[in-house]
């Protein structure tokens, strides 16, 4: 899996830590950027990452020891934050549309695996939905009933695919000479939005297909740099993801922008320069008024929310080498 594997030198490092970003949706080429044609469109006229509803916790990787994470949750107003996993490695996390259920990627064993897992809010009651292989990087369709995840088959030839929530009926959506991660349904569920690798320059660009494999677009330019994170607003009109995610083009940061679901309407929130202030998209709030994201200056990072128009930028938790990864604003439970 392509996120797994970084070079070891002091920028590779800064580069894997960096794979926090990303973006979504289909394409019409326009004026160089990818954007969805009309009949496409419509069927994209909302998206869930993020679950409507009342603002929850936040769910987030840490990292403890080299290349081995836990999940934490965190409140809203960046206190009380709390290690859930106890596990070889566990990260990216994804909440369920009832903010009961947190489906997770989990190191089971060595000789290195890793494989999809599903677990309590709390932490508890883990249950190992995918016991052979390599996945990760799931995400729950908009009623809870399926996931869809990111699979390597064959010497790093990452695809999408989708299986119940129950682990069972696994079906390939993607195949691709590249690698295929981060995928995401829409809100309607007719459409998996997803970033496509191309390994051997590191550039990343979001596609949008529908689960049956059909119709497969392109949303943005690899030029962009999309990093390894996308999510949409619970209204369905905005994607928020990150442009320079590896920090290719030197001199400039990783910024936060949104675009609308066809790939037009590119808004840049964040406007950092030099290198050294980053920020790393996470996810709407289920409320759809603000965006978690880590904030890097320099060697430390923080939790912050920015508002959707990119407006009151705010720091939730202290800067520290902690480095808060692949953040996921979940629902308050629903009865």
């Amino acid at each position: 899996m392509r996120n797994l594997v970084w070079p070891a030198s002091a920028r590779g490092e800064r580069l894997r830590r960096n794979e926090e970003a990303t973006v979504r949706r289909v394409l019409a080429p326009v004026g160089g950027v990818a954007v969805i044609t009309a009949v496409v469109g419509s069927l994209a006229s909302g998206g869930l990452a993020t679950t409507p509803g009342k603002n929850g916790l936040m769910a987030y990787a840490q990292e403890l020891s080299p290349q081995h994470f836990q999940i934490f949750t965190i409140r809203p107003d960046g206190s009380g934050a709390r290690q859930i996993t106890h596990a070889v490695s566990a990260e990216h996390p994804d909440w369920s549309p009832n903010g009961k259920k947190i489906v997770f990627e989990l190191e089971r064993q060595k000789p290195f695996r890793k494989g999809i897992a599903l677990m309590s809010a709390s932490g508890t009651g883990v249950r190992i939905l995918t016991p052979r292989g390599i996945q990760g990087q799931p995400s729950f369709s908009p009623a809870g009933g399926s996931i869809v995840y990111e699979r390597d088959i064959a010497a790093g030839n990452d695809s999408v695919w989708i299986m119940r929530a129950d682990g069972t009926h696994k079906r390939r959506v993607t195949r691709s000479p590249f690698g295929d991660t981060d995928p995401n349904f829409s809100p309607d569920g007719k459409l998996i939005t997803f970033v496509r690798v191309k390994k051997e320059h590191r550039q990343q660009a979001l596609f949008a297909v529908r689960p049956d494999g059909s119709a497969l677009r392109r949303l943005t330019p690899y030029s962009w740099d999309v990093g390894i994170k996308h999510d949409w607003s619970p209204d369905g009109k905005l994607i928020v993801l990150t442009t320079n995610a590896d920090l290719a083009r030197p001199g400039e940061s990783a910024n936060l922008v949104t675009i609308r679901p066809n790939g037009s309407g590119m808004t840049r929130l964040t406007r950092f320069t030099g290198e050294t202030n980053n920020a790393l998209a996470g996810s709407f709030s289920p409320d759809g008024k603000q965006i978690v994201f880590r904030l890097e200056q320099g060697d430390k990072s923080s939790l912050a929310v920015v508002n959707r128009d990119g407006s009151h930028l705010r720091s939730l938790t202290k800067p520290s080498a902690d480095r808060p990864r692949f953040i996921d604003w979940g629902p308050r439970p629903t009865p």
